[in-house]
């Protein structure tokens, strides 16, 4: 028989919602079936809930009445078996659920006994749920009342508004996200959404709960139908901090945000951006909920001061100012003094401020080129391409007069980097060569840790930002020749794969390590410093755990290096341009020069993390001597360090971090920050990756973590930084690179173009988590399309 009750009941799931009347989470289509009459701003498909019992003693005739009562739409045919949906335990997806059933006897038939037949342990209390299809859906989704890893309060809504189906989101398919501050609900603008939060408030009430799982369609008339909720089982994983605490905090950050949109003196623009991977790009070397002692080293070593220093070095505005912004544990990039940063030293006044708010508000209106604005926005060079950019901001409204002394500023500033050939660049090298080791015997003296910061900042990062610079401006030089049609894309490519680099050096000394050409303790004198989170001290290094990155294989290879030799005729247009552009050298010259700066900022990044790295371990030997994991120890900044407080007082320390990290993690904020408010509506869209190679292929995924080596060969790896202590992989035959995080010049995109390695490079968020999750994945680089199987 048909039934509209079910007595299936869990104590546990009893919520009260009105005097003298109890609301329970019961099936899927019980739980329905109560609230169907109970909420105002949402409608509910008409259903018929069929009973295990029932289905057994006559499915002939359920199948035909439930056609009766549901007319000739399209049916869903869904499970909703007793083990599911409960507190404990959703069992998503775990059964089978069939849409756009016929509404035939045969069709529906085959239907229900398909869906019981799925059940994993039936259970008397089991039901099948018949839906009529709802018809010109334009939004479907699921929304959870709470963040799913941390139980934050937001509402969360991940939706498809392109497919007209109602199960894409469900079934794991292409959809988008956004988070909304349960504390601000109005801060979304689409009327929609707004009336769909104004529903799952109804059904929070009704439950007496805020941890619920909707799932939800909306169709081309505006009307809003509930197709789900259950309770969520996740809550009972979460480690939650009081609403209040998150909303305060969160107040905070608006109030940082609001100081830093403010016209600041001696700054050119009228307001900023933020940004978590734009210029240093701390969502790929840091992450963007580093622990303390990562995010502090980072700005101590780079983005404080010498960010600046070198940039003024090359003839840039010197910017007096930290680049990175911390918003409450989560590290943004300026954007507004980034581009101050990119001005010829001479460019200021009227023109300055005009070009940065021109090239705040491209990022604007544009903002998936966020970590691409070296490329795509700024113009901190003087390279062949240089005609378009003057063009572009002619439209723009510029005059010619401030143009052409914008490129006057540029041509002196890059003939300076260019001339004498490579002279800057191994001054910088020869200067890093200076950069002092620690050794094993080091005294542990904490005291001592500032002079070794001291020499990382004056020997290292400061020279490899110089060397950095060079990098960029080389590649900006090799685009600019496939612009004006010297080189093509392929003869740009053979030009990388021809760079022999610090990386070539490490695949060809692992596979002599494998053949036993090379013995470990030559191997880890040069590359045990080496860890995949360069400034996380919970990574461990190559030398402190080379049984996790160098098991030996037969498959291990070295990496060969194809010469690439220009046509005369290429020489000779090279040779052309130099010369229309005032540039002093040679076409050997130049290439030289971009070879040259493309492999001087790998061996600098090599060699200064050699310091990092050391300081790291002095410090875990220090925690060794005082009681402090180096767990611990990542709860501390490095000014707590200096301190040299005892033990007792860095544990207080510890602690109060631990409890503040928990905040941070428990706060969402977009990749792009252009207003205070961004923070209450967090749109996360699938990531906009960069591409490496021409090359299309499919092979089967394997996901890696920092302190994992299983076998990866012939598979596509993805990995979610793009940190130096990852470069091992290259050794292993891999098929194809992702990455969640990484730029167009990023440590990865320069590695996979070396090795000419097919690979999506900053995938984002979103977009890693789809292909995380998938078996196969099909990289078609040419056709710029990643897509998981």
């Amino acid at each position: 028989m048909l039934s509209r009750k079910n007595n299936h009941k869990t104590p546990a799931n009893l919520f009260r919602y009105s005097e003298g009347s109890t609301f329970r989470f019961s099936t899927k289509a019980t739980t329905l079936e109560t609230l169907a009459d109970k909420i105002d701003n949402a409608r509910f498909c008409d259903q018929v809930i069929v009973s295990v019992d029932a289905w057994t003693q006559d499915s002939s005739r359920i199948s035909s009445d439930a056609i009766e009562r549901l007319g000739k739409k399209p049916l869903a045919v869904r499970s909703s078996a007793a083990s599911e949906d409960s507190m404990e335990e959703s069992l998503a997806g775990a059964h089978l659920s069939l849409t756009n059933v016929a509404p035939e006897f045969d069709s529906l038939t085959s239907a229900i006994h398909d869906v019981f037949a799925s059940y994993r342990n039936p259970s008397p209390g089991d039901q099948v749920l018949i839906q009529a299809m709802v018809e010109n859906v334009d939004i479907s989704g699921v929304i959870l009342t709470r963040d799913l890893n941390t139980g934050s309060p937001y509402y969360v809504i991940n939706y498809d508004d392109f497919s007209g189906r109602t199960d894409t989101v469900t079934g794991g398919a292409e959809s988008k996200t956004l988070m909304i501050n349960r504390a601000r609900p109005d801060a979304i603008h689409s009327p929609r959404f707004k009336k769909l939060i104004k529903s799952v408030a109804e059904i929070e009430a009704i439950a007496h709960s805020q941890e619920l799982d909707i799932e939800f369609c909306i169709t081309d008339r505006d009307d809003i139908y509930i197709l789900q909720v259950r309770p969520l089982a996740a809550r009972q994983k979460w480690q939650t901090l009081p609403d209040e605490t998150i909303e305060t905090a969160m107040r905070d950050v608006r109030d940082q945000i609001d100081a830093c949109m403010c016209p600041h003196e001696g700054i050119s623009g009228s307001t900023t951006i933020l940004g978590e991977m734009p210029d240093w790009n701390p969502a790929e070397m840091i992450g963007t909920t580093p622990r303390p002692l990562a995010l502090s080293l980072y700005k101590d070593l780079i983005t404080d001061s010498v960010w600046a220093q070198a940039r003024a070095d090359m003839g840039y505005r010197h910017v007096h100012a930290p680049l990175m912004i911390d918003l409450r544990g989560h590290p943004f990039i300026d954007v507004r003094l980034s581009f101050n940063s990119f001005l010829p030293a001479s460019i200021d006044g009227e023109f300055a401020n005009n070009l940065i708010n021109y090239q705040l508000s491209a990022l604007n209106e544009a903002p998936e080129i966020h970590d691409k604005i070296e490329f795509e926005i700024a113009t901190t060079c003087r390279d062949f391409s240089f005609a378009n950019d003057k063009r572009r901001l002619l439209e723009a409204g510029f005059s010619k007069t401030q143009l052409d002394r914008f490129e006057e500023s540029l041509s002196a500033l890059t003939n300076a980097a260019l001339h004498p050939a490579d002279a800057n660049i191994e001054r910088d090298l020869q200067l890093m060569n200076a950069l002092p080791r620690l050794s094993d015997s080091s005294t542990i003296n904490i005291s001592d840790i500032g002079r070794h910061l001291d020499d990382c900042r004056n020997f290292g990062t400061l020279p490899f930002s110089r060397l950095a610079r060079h990098g960029f401006i080389g590649v900006l030089f090799l685009r600019s020749l496939v612009n004006r049609g010297v080189f093509s894309p392929e003869d740009r490519n053979a030009f990388m794969l021809s760079i022999r680099t610090v990386a070539s050096d490490l695949v060809n000394d692992m596979a002599a390590l494998a053949r036993g050409d090379l013995d470990h303790e030559a191997f880890l004198a040069r590359y045990g410093h080496l860890r995949p989170g360069t400034y996380d001290i919970t990574s461990y290094r190559y030398d402190e755990r080379p049984d996790l990155y160098l098991r030996q294989t037969s498959q291990l290879t070295g990496s060969t290096v194809s010469p690439f030799e220009p046509s005369q005729q290429q020489l000779e247009q090279i040779d052309s341009l130099l010369h229309e552009s005032g540039y002093a050298l040679s076409a050997h010259q130049f290439l030289e020069y971009i070879r040259n700066s493309i492999k001087a900022r790998e061996l600098a990044k090599f060699t200064f993390t050699k310091c990092v790295s050391d300081v790291l371990s002095l410090l875990c030997r220090w925690g060794d001597k005082i009681g402090l994991d180096r767990n611990d120890i990542s709860y501390l900044t490095i000014e707590d360090i200096r301190l040299d407080q005892n033990a007792v007082e860095l544990r207080d320390k510890i602690d109060r971090a631990k409890q503040e990290y928990l905040l941070t993690r428990a706060i969402r904020l977009p990749h792009l920050i252009k207003e205070s408010d961004d923070v209450d509506v967090v749109r996360l869209p699938l990531g906009h990756p960069t591409f490496i190679t021409d090359i299309s292929i499919t092979a089967p995924a394997r996901v890696l973590k920092p302190q994992e080596t299983d076998e990866i060969n012939d598979k596509i790896v993805l990995i979610e930084s793009a940190d130096p202590g990852f470069d091992w992989i290259f050794s292993h035959g891999i098929a194809g690179l992702v990455t969640k995080h990484g730029g167009a010049n990023s440590h990865m995109a320069i590695r996979c173009a070396e090795f000419g390695l097919p690979a999506a490079i900053g995938c984002g968020d979103r977009l890693f988590e789809l292909l995380a999750y998938a078996q196969v994945i099909e990289l078609n680089c040419a056709a710029r399309k990643v897509v998981g199987h």
